[in-house]
């Protein structure tokens, strides 16, 4: 809903700018041609020549603004369009860099959680073999703390 009340104020926008960059050629042109029609002599509302050399800066100026105005205009729209997707590049790569941070964090915890679990259990057995005097217990009672001790890795770092 949103999406499509900003397309339609955009496309609105878009209109109204190239609605007002015509009018300006087309006043810009009206000007021009009143000013050659008044140099050649076809038009006389003026009765001295003075008038129209007095008139001739301001005219120019007029047209000077609006024909440097418009591309200005443009290369300002262009420019901020351009700090716009820049912008959104540089939040979209920390986003990233974030996530890539925070994953890193997590296996980085898995990886010690694991080491703990396989340390604890090469602890069990060290002391369970002190403690058995039979060989065989010992042996037995250790594979299973080994056993135990890897399977509890294996989920850790499976998570």
């Amino acid at each position: 809903m949103i999406d499509k009340n900003a397309q339609t104020a955009a496309t609105g926008q878009n209109m109204t700018e190239t609605l007002k960059s015509w009018v300006i050629v087309v006043l810009t042109l009206i000007f021009v041609v009143l000013y050659a029609a008044a140099l050649l002599g076809w038009l006389k509302p003026l009765p001295d020549a003075a008038m129209v050399t007095r008139l001739e800066p301001i005219i120019f100026v007029i047209i000077g603004y609006y024909f440097g105005r418009l591309p200005a205009q443009q290369n300002e729209k262009t420019l901020k369009g351009e700090i716009n997707r820049q912008t959104q590049k540089a939040d979209a790569a920390q986003h990233s860099k974030e996530q890539a941070q925070q994953e890193r964090e997590a296996l980085e915890e898995k990886v010690k959680n694991a080491k703990a679990a396989l340390n604890v259990g090469s602890l069990n057995v060290s002391a369970k073999t002190l403690a058995g005097n039979e060989k065989n217990i010992a042996g037995a009672t250790k594979a299973e703390s080994l056993s135990q001790s890897v399977e509890t890795a294996a989920r850790i770092l499976g998570s």
